[in-house]
């Protein structure tokens, strides 16, 4: 059984991300423009067509699938999900990207918009925010060319299928170029 999971693994790194994202293609956008599907592709999209490097589109493409099967801690759940994969700049970015998120959201009572501000002089701080403000809130319009996840398999799997674990060290995740 061992040997034959590891030889799948081997065969089609990163499939079962891909299936699972597939999976929600027709999910409810649970009153937002677009649904965790389409806003984690127009996510993707856009970092690709900035020049962000393999771990940050791969970053972008599952940052939310989390919140099709949980709750507000579904940044959390991502950076376990994609972490023995990601340097350490680009787990904390992505375990504390709802936080940071509340700046440009939070719009009640309950919520904070300056969740985010208990964070401020952390190394990674400045990369997650910056990560929020260019691709994350930006990417819920219904008219923007978003790619497909087709056109994102090969990515995933080069980058899942490159190396087992990725290294603790890593530049700037939102100015690296791939």
């Amino acid at each position: 059984m061992d040997r034959a999971e590891r030889e799948f693994r081997e065969r089609l790194p990163g499939e079962g991300l891909l299936t699972l994202m597939a999976a929600f293609e027709h999910a409810d956008a649970l009153g937002a423009p677009l649904n965790v599907h389409r806003h984690c592709l127009q996510t993707a999209t856009r970092v690709l067509e900035a020049g962000g490097d393999d771990e940050l589109i791969v970053l972008s493409l599952f940052h939310d699938l989390p919140e099709c099967f949980s709750d507000a801690h579904h940044g959390e759940l991502a950076a376990q999900m994609l972490g023995p994969w990601l340097t350490e700049p680009r787990r904390w970015l992505l375990a504390r990207h709802v936080e940071f998120q509340a700046y440009h959201f939070a719009n009640h009572p309950t919520r904070d918009r300056n969740e985010r501000e208990p964070y401020r002089g952390h190394p990674h701080f400045a990369q997650t925010a910056e990560f929020c403000e260019r691709f994350d809130q930006s990417s819920f319009d219904p008219a923007y060319p978003t790619r497909s996840l087709a056109d994102f398999e090969p990515l995933v799997r080069r980058f899942f299928g490159s190396q087992r674990t990725r290294s603790s060290t890593g530049g700037n995740p939102v100015s690296s170029k791939r």
